[in-house]
């Protein structure tokens, strides 16, 4: 095994500027490889005021090396500048030669360019994609319409309304308003079909995918990647801080009182908080459960109306269904100390199931959407239950369970205990990685299976 390697991250965004899953997880990786021995740098993409276009930036995040570039958008001129974006991929290439890493591991190139694999290879730098979503290959990076319609295949007549949607000024009307329909739709699948040769072209490029979990590798095998390029490493979580935090914390568990129920995330209709009110509803009995809906309303597709039709679904529940808005990480182990469950309702295919994790850590029982990763995650009645997607009847027969069943939530909650993969494992298993793209040359190496 190799030491001292240098590894430069590239992502969309990194703390404390941008909070969400996938830079924690880059941040924990940071952490590990340090504690390790290894000189981990980050390259992401920043919307800071101020910062100008194609602009750098470079602090310290807990002594680690990070450089922000500016993209602002401003020469996002068609669809194909915008996702293969040559002046990202130049500021990039500069930082490759400053730094001259031994390996690059890129962890999302949303905002960035997927001209980066590319720079990395004509430089003979390895590079890792791991891929925490559907970004390459759907812009939207979810696969679900904005009439919450999941998309298990790629088809370009059904991308091509969502994506117009996504990009009036590139497709469409609003690109081409002196074309008739029928040549509009011509020239937009003609956009389309470039623009998954580049992102085919860019996985092509990356001497190994990594995918976060089992089902993801599949959706990957099924967009054309080849299984032998793709390696499954799970995510890993600072599962010894989260031990000493929930030490301070205890669960208050309630021998008698409502079935508190807490949903943690980003409040999106993909998310499906409504699903959990609507549950809740069907049940008919409101005092016997408590619901805390945590997270910021975000703007999905163009809707900007969720938090209130969310409101509305909960009228005539006000004492039972509480919208607390925007937390804290730090906010995490008080809130997961307080519920009796967690659900995670996603409509979409959720890639890996951070919220899952947290729960088994706090000692939680879990109700998830028994499909895409979540169903990988949780052994449906053995470390939490499954419902069927979308289906508030089911997931109101799940939550009957655990108000009726009081030795169920026990048992879910033991049985899930020690089945979260330490940030250090993780580091572990992908230094492995790192050294075998930098001894197997060009191209990369084949993976021996689905795991590493």
């Amino acid at each position: 095994m190799s030491t001292g390697l240098r590894i430069l991250f590239v992502t969309a965004g990194y703390p404390p500027e941008s909070l969400g899953g996938v830079e924690l997880h880059v941040q924990g990786l940071c952490r590990a490889l340090m504690a390790a021995g290894h000189a981990p740098h980050v390259l992401a993409r920043s919307g800071r005021p101020g910062l100008g276009h194609l602009r750098t930036q470079r602090e310290t995040v807990e002594d680690v090396p990070v450089t922000r570039v500016g993209n602002t958008f401003v020469d996002a001129t068609s669809v194909q500048a915008l996702v293969a974006h040559e002046g990202i991929a130049d500021v990039f290439s500069a930082e490759l030669a400053r730094l001259r890493p031994d390996v690059v591991h890129v962890h999302h190139l949303t905002c960035l360019s997927t001209l980066i694999p590319e720079r990395c290879r004509a430089a003979g730098v390895p590079v890792l994609m791991t891929l925490h979503d559907f970004w390459m290959g759907c812009p939207r990076g979810q696969r679900i319409t904005a009439a919450l319609d999941l998309c298990p295949t790629i088809r370009l007549q059904k991308c091509l309304p969502c994506l117009r949607e996504l990009w009036p000024h590139l497709l469409g009307r609003g690109a081409s308003p002196e074309r008739t329909a029928g040549e509009r739709d011509a020239r937009d699948l003609a956009r389309l079909e470039e623009y998954h040769a580049t992102v085919r072209a860019a996985l092509s490029a990356c001497d190994l995918l990594v995918t976060p979990s089992a089902f993801m590798r599949r959706m990957y095998v099924d967009y054309g990647v080849p299984e032998s390029r793709i390696v499954v490493v799970e995510n890993g979580l600072p599962v010894e801080r989260w031990r000493r935090l929930l030490q301070d914390r205890p669960r208050r568990r309630q021998a008698a009182g409502p079935l508190r129920v807490a949903f943690i995330g980003s409040v999106l209709p993909s998310k499906g908080p409504h699903l959990l009110i609507e549950a809740v509803r069907r049940l008919g009995d409101p005092a016997a459960f408590r619901v805390d809906v945590w997270g910021e309303v975000l703007p999905f597709h163009n809707d900007r109306g969720y938090g209130g039709r969310l409101e509305q679904a909960r009228r005539g529940l006000e004492g039972s269904v509480t919208l607390h808005g925007a937390y804290r990480n730090e906010d995490l182990p008080e809130i997961l100390s307080r519920a009796d469950a967690v659900v995670v309702p996603s409509l979409w295919y959720e890639a890996f199931g951070l919220t899952v994790r947290e729960a088994f850590l706090a000692g939680v029982p879990v109700v998830v959407a028994g499909h895409g990763a979540l169903a990988e995650a949780v052994e449906d009645g053995r470390t939490g239950l499954h419902f069927a997607p979308g289906d508030a009847a089911s997931l109101a027969d799940a939550l009957r369970r655990l108000r009726d069943e009081p030795a169920l939530a026990e048992r879910l909650a033991a049985a899930a205990a020690g089945r979260v993969r330490d940030e250090t494992g993780a580091a572990r298993q992908l230094l492995g990685l790192y050294d075998r793209v930098r001894t197997a040359g060009p191209g990369g190496p084949a993976a021996p299976g689905a795991r590493a």
